[in-house]
């Protein structure tokens, strides 16, 4: 295994033009060509798909298809900065306009059904203070 840097590779995601990502390093046998990106390299990668995606959705996608980011988080029962991370992360499909990104409906509606348990807003404690109180109280 080799590592090797600046390489520059042509994806073409199932039903898109091609798009070309530079840039990227990753170790690779020298006799058969086989390896794997970087962590970096990946998530790179993963980002140029889906806003090269995005883009292209823009153009086939009606806007009755599409949801706000704060629809989307109340469907999912997460945060608005949840649905971006998954946006960012290629989890959650969405159409690029030249100043929002909007989650494709359809989307949502298949991202509903999986457990998003790392971005799930957590339930509401009582502090360790409140809890104490109670404590003391009982005990009296």
């Amino acid at each position: 295994m080799r590592i090797r840097k600046g390489l520059d590779r042509r994806f073409i995601p199932r039903g898109y033009i091609p798009v070309e990502v530079k840039g990227l390093d990753g170790q690779f046998c020298e006799a058969c060509g086989d390896g794997f990106w970087s962590l970096k390299s990946e998530r790179k990668i993963t980002q140029a798909l889906t806003e090269h995606m995005a883009k292209e959705d823009a153009r086939r996608i009606v806007a009755s298809e599409l949801a706000s980011v704060a629809e989307a988080a109340k469907l999912l029962g997460v945060t608005r900065q949840a649905i971006h991370k998954m946006m960012n992360e290629g989890r959650l499909r969405y159409v690029q306009t030249p100043s929002l990104r909007l989650p494709i409906r359809e989307f949502l509606e298949q991202a509903e059904r999986k457990p998003w348990k790392a971005h799930r807003k957590p339930a509401a404690r009582p502090s360790k203070r409140a809890s104490s109180r109670s404590a003391r109280v009982q005990a009296k």
